[in-house]
């Protein structure tokens, strides 16, 4: 059968084409944008969700959609009487007015708590969005706050990125606190998958509610005011413009995780394997490649499958030739003890120990408060990053150097995942020379043969591409397909560079306009400027590899200087070239070795 165009069914439907990309989602559909095609009969089902017959589709088309009833929460069904959605702006795709007596029944109760729930409900229904839930909090201490739940019109949530429904918080307090705000933040999280995770409004009396939010609110959680004026039908499209449109997502210095993370799914799928089987893994990239941000991701996901983990930066102890196992063990003890505790598990065996307590003290601890965890079927993970720091061999022989202790730890960790059936852990870094060699400082390396390596690379370009996409729809802008291609094609797909390019020509764009574009050529103005400004960030990455990968270093320089010098060399040292190749600093095309391009940017 045959497959149309993304824009060419939004064309039939007489709808923007943000509708029905965000259709699709929903349908569980992916698409890459406008110009994307997808098969008839997915085009059907798109056309019938929009209420219009698959196979004579009319220049009318209305929007019906038919979810679970669920008897608090009114079905957000799309009106089907709504009449051309391309004449009605921010109006188009409707949702339907709350019918379920429950619904209203808690609606009036929250009304009657917060009166200015009227002037909201009538703000939203002249722009086509409907309240879809209404109750109060259960937290103790804000039982007096109230919940609501809103379901924007089709247009608003393609506009500005929504995909779900946005939660209201209404507190009655004219002074309000920062433990306000933490609980909203916990009501959104623990709100499930139905409501977006990273965006609530709140509503106080408080004459400075807008400056707090302001204050308090940070990328993954950003809390609007609703200040509404009710003689301005639009001023909630001002609202979202200057809270949404003005936020920079792609822009991230620090590791993401939650709401803020996308990609490497089966590297995670993987790791979560890993755990579960007991298997020790590597996680080896360039730096500022992801690591840290899929460690700290897979700790927030696992923590619901009563894993207790505990993440260690190695960067933070001293470096060999000082021997950093006490301080390590210390702070590994007391990590643990705090994670425990947080969690109302035992931590009896660990307390008794002393501050500073030997590798097998720690050891043997561990080992009987595991025994009580397996009772009550949970696991302890440990995450090791920044590993490279145990193991600079610009500074000592990790082979024979004399630091026995660090050996002796890794030993007794090994040891720990072999005689207990719920632990185990993963180490992260630049180098994976502390699995690779046969001997560790002066002893046989237990990780040798035994914990395997995997590596984070470059994104490839549908990955990259369902981030930006993602994160850019966040943002209420719409990445034209050869936007995609100049980011990923100008960054290489390094996470680090795409996100900081990302961010540079997102400063640009317009704020005070109906749509906001990213197209190739706004990604090619900024490119020269750009460059320029990441020189620093690229060298920086280039000199952590040269001190960590002495032979690796020569060889990247040899590629550069000549290029068929360093062919001839490549099976004489082939492992270098595979640690080159796995970090993503060099590939092969058509028989010859090429960098990458982050080495062509420096």
């Amino acid at each position: 059968m045959a497959r149309i165009r993304v824009h060419e069914l939004a064309l039939d439907l007489e709808i923007d084409v943000r509708l029905v990309l965000a259709r699709l989602r929903e349908l569980g559909e992916f698409v890459k944008g406008p110009t994307s095609t997808v098969e008839a009969p997915v085009a059907a089902k798109v056309r019938s969700s929009f209420g219009v017959a698959a196979a004579t589709p009319p220049r009318r088309p209305s929007a019906t959609r038919r979810d679970h009833v669920d008897p608090y929460i009114d079905s957000p069904s799309f009106d089907p009487t709504a009449p051309s959605l391309r004449q009605h702006g921010w109006r188009s795709a409707p949702v339907r007015a709350p019918q379920h007596p429950d619904l209203l029944a808690n609606i009036d109760r929250v009304r009657f708590k917060y009166p200015i729930l009227r002037e909201h409900m009538d703000a939203l229904r002249s722009l086509g969005s409907q309240v879809v839930y209404a109750g109060f909090s259960r937290a103790e201490g804000f039982r007096d706050c109230a919940i609501v739940h809103v379901r924007f019109s089709g247009a608003i949530e393609a506009g500005f990125g929504f995909t779900r429904e946005v939660m209201i918080f209404y507190s009655p307090h004219d002074d309000l606190q920062g433990r306000t705000f933490e609980a909203a933040a916990r009501e959104v999280a623990n709100a499930g998958r139905s409501v977006t995770p990273d965006t609530f409004f709140m509503w106080s009396p408080d004459r400075r509610l807008r400056v707090k939010l302001n204050d308090w609110s940070r990328p993954s959680k950003l809390a609007i005011p609703f200040l509404v004026d009710d003689e301005d039908e639009l001023s909630l499209i001002t609202l979202l413009r200057d809270h949404i449109y003005t936020r920079d997502l792609f822009y991230m210095t620090t590791p993401v995780h939650g709401a803020s993370f996308f990609g490497r799914r089966t590297l995670l799928q993987s790791l979560r394997d890993d755990v579960f089987n007991q298997r020790v893994t590597g996680v080896f990239g360039l730096r500022k490649s992801g690591k840290t941000s899929i460690l700290m991701q897979l700790k927030d996901e696992l923590g619901e499958d009563q894993v207790v983990t505990v993440l260690m930066d190695l960067e933070a102890f001293p470096s060999p030739p000082e021997d950093p196992s006490d301080d390590i063990v210390a702070d590994l003890r007391r990590r643990l003890i705090d994670e425990l505790k947080a969690r109302r598990l035992r931590t009896q065996e660990l307390s008794q120990l002393a501050d500073r307590p030997t590798i097998l003290e720690l050891k043997y601890a561990l080992q009987a408060v595991l025994k009580h965890l397996h009772k009550s079927g949970h696991r302890v993970l440990l995450l090791l990053d920044e590993i490279e720091y145990l193991t600079p061999a610009d500074r000592i022989d990790i082979a024979e150097g004399d630091m026995p202790r660090v050996a002796q730890l890794l030993s007794a960790l090994r040891s720990v995942v072999q005689e207990s059936d719920n632990f185990t852990f993963v180490l992260s870094g630049l180098t994976s020379a502390i699995i690779e060699g046969g001997r560790l400082y002066g002893r046989p390396n237990p990780l040798f043969s035994w914990a395997k390596a995997v590596y984070v690379k470059p994104l490839e370009r549908e990955e990259a591409d369902d981030l930006a996409s993602t994160v850019g729809g966040k943002m209420g802008i719409q990445i034209e397909p050869g936007a995609l291609e100049a980011l990923h094609q100008a960054s290489g797909g390094h996470a680090y560079l795409y996100r900081n390019l990302s961010s540079a020509v997102v400063d640009h764009l317009p704020t005070d306009v109906f749509q906001r574009t990213m197209t190739r050529s706004s990604v090619l103005t900024e490119l020269a400027d750009w460059k320029s400004r990441v020189q620093g960030n690229i060298e920086e990455i280039v000199q952590h590899v040269k001190r960590y990968y002495a032979t690796e270093a020569i060889m990247l320089e040899l590629l550069i200087d000549s290029p068929e010098d360093f062919k001839e060399l490549a099976s004489a040292e082939h492992v270098a070239v595979r640690r080159l190749t796995d970090l993503g600093l060099i590939h092969q095309r058509d028989g010859d070795y090429e960098v990458s391009v982050l080495l062509e940017l420096v």
